[in-house]
């Protein structure tokens, strides 16, 4: 089977750690072996994706697998990262990605589109489906459905369009099923697959030890014998970084000494930067071999996210034996069991998570218990995993086709 690989967002040179789950499960999937599901046609892939800097080329062979890039005039800058994107952006970024699949899928003889992201790509997809006569499979992630999909009549009607459109739509978690599903989405065509974690760098493991911990904050440059709050992913709002800063100060004002690190990039960091004065540490976007050492330091990662899809940062956590504070919303539940392997707060309240965090931090046991508990039943988050779910969904493709109504 040829898939067309159709993602908003895929790693390149400019930026290799983007979206670099969308890469690991494309390769899981065209890989042999024990990760293509038994019975399952071999798959072929061709990513389609929209070039966000110049620098990166339009053509690319990234682990084996074609990339294909398509201009559109975003100066640089993810669509995401454009609050009120003009017409004219918008219509040249369709009108690009439309012509480069295509161009893909003719020259290629695809057999069917993977499309990441049910907006800005969904629309795309949905269109290229339809003139070429292709099954259409859409993937929801997170804020394209619980965030994007929701803002404004024009975009809840383009991903309607999209959802009804598609002979199958796969979901990070069963709340954006769930979102799918109220948009247009058939119940029967939809179905949760979360996304997963590399293999090789995130193998489940026993967790470290005080001591290790120690080590491996001495390794990165921290202090060893203070406790260090880990986050990992965009920093902005939507990921609660305000409500994360306020929960510090609350912590220094209780007197509770600890170090905290946000590992990423995005608009807060100019201000964190100059509010810093040494309370927590910017390293910026970390390379992922670079990452699993920064969860084997940290005694906890924190993510207060407003909303969610089913967030790979807390699977790569768990491999790495750490305990996860996060958000009540999205995917995060069904990753993090309350009260055992981690904590569930309310979103949007700093004073809440002020209180949680500083409970565990003065009860070490706590918190040891809840990684022993990750050691004793570690879950499979692995892309391999993912890509033989994928593997399968994927081959019953025809038999939901014929079932359209």
């Amino acid at each position: 089977m040829k898939l067309l690989v159709l993602a908003a967002a895929y790693p390149s040179p400019s930026e290799p750690e983007r979206a670099v789950y969308i890469e690991n499960l494309t390769r899981g999937l065209v890989a042999d072996g024990g990760t293509r599901a038994p019975g399952s046609p071999r798959f072929e892939a061709t990513v389609v994706a929209p070039r966000v800097h110049e620098a990166d080329p339009l053509l690319e062979m990234r682990s084996g697998i074609p990339v294909r890039r398509f201009p559109q005039p975003s100066r640089g800058r993810r669509l995401k990262e454009i609050s009120k994107p003009s017409f004219f952006l918008l219509a040249a970024y369709f009108a690009s990605g439309l012509a480069a699949v295509m161009e893909v899928a003719r020259r290629e003889g695809s057999h069917a589109i993977l499309c990441h992201w049910i907006l800005p790509t969904g629309p795309i997809g949905a269109a290229a489906s339809a003139l070429l006569g292709l099954p259409l499979v859409l993937f929801a992630h997170g804020s394209d459905l619980n965030r994007y999909a929701l803002s404004t009549r024009l975009r809840g009607a383009l991903a309607r369009w999209a959802l009804r459109r598609a002979s199958l739509v796969l979901a990070a978690s069963a709340d954006l099923r769930r979102i799918a599903i109220e948009l247009g989405s058939a119940e029967a065509r939809s179905t949760v697959l979360p996304m997963g974690v590399d293999d090789a760098l995130f193998p489940a493991s026993s967790p470290p030890t005080p001591a290790e911990r120690a080590d491996a904050r001495r390794g990165l440059g921290l202090k060893p014998n203070r406790p260090l709050i880990l986050f990992v992913g965009d920093v902005t709002p939507e990921k609660g970084v305000p409500e994360l800063i306020e929960a510090l100060a609350a912590l220094s004002g209780k007197g509770l000494e600890v170090q905290a690190a946000l590992l990423g990039d995005g608009p807060l960091l100019p201000a964190l930067r100059e509010g810093s004065s040494g309370r927590w540490t910017l390293p910026g976007r970390v390379p992922q071999p670079a990452l699993r050492e920064w969860y084997r330091a940290a005694d906890l990662l924190v993510l207060p996210s407003h909303a969610e899809g089913s967030p790979v940062t807390v699977m790569e956590a768990h491999a790495c034996g750490l305990p996860v504070v996060g958000s009540r919303v999205g995917g995060i539940p069904d990753l993090v069991d309350d009260g055992r392997t981690g904590w569930l707060v309310p979103p949007r309240d700093g004073e809440a998570l002020a209180a949680v965090l500083d409970g565990l931090l003065r009860n070490p046991e706590a918190l040891e218990t809840a990684r022993a508990r990750l050691a004793e039943g570690p879950r499979d988050h692995s892309s391999s995993a993912r890509a033989r779910a994928l593997a399968v969904s994927l081959s019953s493709l025809a038999e939901l086709d014929g079932a359209r109504e």
